[in-house]
């Protein structure tokens, strides 16, 4: 125990140390403290505070302190660890820190994670608080005990952790109280969609010309209040025709251009009808505007990607938020035992339990729709995705229809500017769907908040991890990428995700918010770290076929267009993003991350002995090459790398007597699966 307690005095992470007064004794606990950005605060402490490591009944723990700021929960250990700088590195978060946004959930244990009960936000607090388990929102499980804690310091944690990590109002978030000024360094390709110049950009770039750019959305006469100012609508239709149209409609989307062919054919997004007398008429009257924007008057085709009143068949449809948010906490439970035992016991059923979430199927749904948007535009048919405000489901489906289509949108810029345009521009409710309070008004009723709160963003992310896997030379960035981009969702520093719409952030900055996109990746990682963010394989044409193609698949089709397998037996689990925090699972040398390491080592040596060769003459050539030494083999890596903790600090195997894990080891078993 004392050793625990003594500080080493070589520590260089990023923790600062002071005595806790000039007259302590050599030996006793000394002060910690986390470092603290532009106005962060210290709003809640605990010392001698028990960090247990999850998954890991026979761990003793790391001895620390905790803190809650009004950015963060920060656990910052006595002494140093070779683990400590092992995961991602984040200029702006230390290894044991979590933004106060990612927290999802936080339960009262007594003292280990065998017996819980879950908190509430605004609800009462026990007189004492023996232990915490937080899970986050990217499914990662911190335990917290206070049994060697003085009295009421972990009390006093989950007080303000409460209190800070499910705020009543918007402007309560840190991003309203962080001042560092903010120098934008972002690539000249990425278009931000924040001005009508950037829409004309789009257009031109799709070679479109029988569309037009309507600003009315931006002055007082706007019917798409949740979109921004600009939207591009056919060449035909007049401004006032819209603005009838929009009464018929759900929340006045009408049917807007997102992207285009230059042969003729669009993708549109649209609301669902309201039901009145005239809406039939009035969708007859805007599709036939839609089909003269066609050269060869093609009639357009509407997928309806929650159904219709004419369709009985729902096994295709996607399901209400309600279902999905439903469907995702099953998944959560699936990744997130809280003891050994249960992880074991869940593994020996890890597939039932997994098809009883539904997660998969959603994701396979999304893959259809948007093959079959991609087919018709391959032909040259406009569609038009419908779905109720038109700013769930159908920013996914538009997504992954133009990541099909498009090779722009499969670089990290036009990944970003396809994200800013279909969720950003076109005003997907973040504050909704992430359970964040809505910009100027209190937070709604916990019934009210719960039916809005859905992961939409994160299924798009998994169908673009799945696109990667089918196509694994045909994207710029890695699954590193998108598992990083959804921690960052839930990071409320930067402005990104933080709205619901452009007009709710265009009030925040009027009110001093300093804008900071997430998108500048040099504001939190450093060029090692964000090398892990580029595909290796990348534009390497011979690897661009999925392995699905072996079975007799067709090739792409002009447009250079992928044809991914739709159905839930051609999709998997993302293991990275969902399961990286299970320890039991993280072996070395395993995984998409080794061969990623070894694919960008090779592609480095190729890029190197291509430099030599250039520069060498054709004389000395054969010479030098010989000299060369041979190359090192690439490092082995964790499976979860660069997410995953030291190969220390996993639990060991439990002892025979105390669990017999193989007795549970099935067919169904995760352990058993081929990597």
């Amino acid at each position: 125990m004392n050793e625990k307690k003594r500080l080493v005095q070589n520590f260089k992470s990023y923790i600062n140390v002071s005595p806790k007064n000039n007259g302590e004794k050599n030996g006793s606990l000394q002060e910690v403290k986390p470092k603290l950005l532009n106005g962060e605060l210290i709003v809640g402490a605990a010392h001698s505070v028990i960090m247990l490591t999850p998954l890991s009944e026979w761990d003793q723990g790391r001895f620390g302190s905790l803190f809650v700021t009004n950015y963060k929960l920060s656990f910052v250990p006595l002494e140093s660890s070779p683990n400590d700088e092992y995961c991602q590195r984040n200029f702006l978060l230390g290894t044991y820190d979590v933004p106060l946004t990612a927290v999802g959930a936080v339960w009262l244990t007594d003292g280990g994670p065998s017996k819980r009960r879950r908190l509430m936000p605004y609800g009462d607090m026990p007189g004492k608080v023996k232990g915490l388990q937080i899970v986050c929102k990217n499914m990662k499980v911190l335990l917290f005990s206070f049994v060697n804690s003085p009295i009421d310091n972990g009390r006093k944690v989950a007080m303000a952790l409460m209190h800070h990590a499910f705020p009543k109002r918007h402007d309560l978030l840190f991003a309203y109280e962080y001042k560092e000024p903010y120098y934008p360094t972002l690539p000249n390709d990425l278009n931000m969609f924040q001005r009508p110049s950037d829409w004309k950009r789009e257009l031109e770039r799709c070679e479109c010309v029988h569309w037009r750019i309507t600003c009315i959305n931006g002055t007082s006469d706007a019917f798409m209040l949740t979109a921004g100012e600009t939207l591009i609508v056919p060449s035909s239709v007049l401004d006032y025709n819209l603005m009838e149209t929009a009464r018929h409609f759900r929340s006045g989307r009408v049917p807007v251009w997102v992207w285009g062919r230059p042969e003729g054919a669009a993708l549109l997004r649209s609301g669902e009808l309201l039901q009145t007398e005239q809406s039939a008429s009035t969708e007859s009257v805007l599709l036939e505007q839609v089909r003269r924007s066609h050269p060869k008057l093609t009639p357009p085709y509407v997928i309806y990607l929650c159904g219709n009143s004419y369709s009985n068949n729902t096994s295709a449809v996607l399901p209400p938020l309600a279902t999905l948010q439903s469907s995702y906490k099953k998944l959560v439970e699936l990744c997130t035992p809280t003891t050994l035992s249960a992880f074991w016991m869940q593994d020996s059923q890890y597939y039932t339990y997994l098809e009883s979430s539904r997660w998969l199927r959603y994701v396979a749904n999304c893959l259809a729709f948007a093959n079959d948007a991609a087919a018709h535009l391959a032909d040259n048919v406009t569609t038009v995705l419908q779905e109720g405000d038109g700013v769930d489901y159908c920013a996914v489906v538009s997504c992954l229809t133009q990541l099909l289509l498009d090779p722009h949108c499969r670089s990290i810029a036009g990944f970003q500017s396809l994200v800013q345009k279909e969720w950003l521009a076109l005003g997907h409710p973040f504050c909704d769907r992430l359970g964040l309070p809505r910009p100027g008004s209190p937070k709604e009723s916990k019934e009210t908040s719960a039916a809005q709160t859905a992961p939409v963003f994160l299924l798009f992310l998994d169908c673009v991890w799945q696109l990667t896997q089918q196509f694994p030379a045909a994207f710029a960035f890695s699954e590193t990428y998108l598992t990083t981009l959804w921690d960052c969702v839930h990071n409320h520093l930067f402005d990104t995700f933080l709205f619901n719409c452009p007009r709710d952030r265009e009030l925040a900055v009027g009110k001093s918010l300093i804008q900071r996109p997430v998108w500048d990746w040099g504001e939190q990682f450093s060029d090692a770290d964000r090398a892990l963010f580029h595909n290796p394989l990348y534009g390497v044409s011979s690897l661009a076929a999925p392995a699905h193609r072996m079975a007799g698949a067709s090739q792409p089709s002009r447009l250079d267009r992928l044809e991914p397998c739709c159905c839930v037996a051609g999709v998997e689990l993302w293991a990275v993003c969902y399961e990286r925090w299970l320890a039991p699972l993280d072996v070395p040398g395993q995984g998409a991350v080794q061969a990623h390491v070894r694919h960008a080592s090779t592609r480095h040596q190729i890029n190197q002995l291509t430099e030599k060769l250039n520069s060498l003459s054709i004389l000395n050539n054969r010479q030098s090459v010989s000299e060369e030494a041979a190359p090192s083999p690439p490092p082995l890596v964790p499976r979860f790398f660069p997410f995953s903790v030291g190969r220390s600090a996993l639990p060991a195997a439990p002892p025979a007597s105390a669990f017999d894990a193989g007795q549970l080891l099935d067919s169904q078993s995760l352990l058993n699966a081929p990597d």
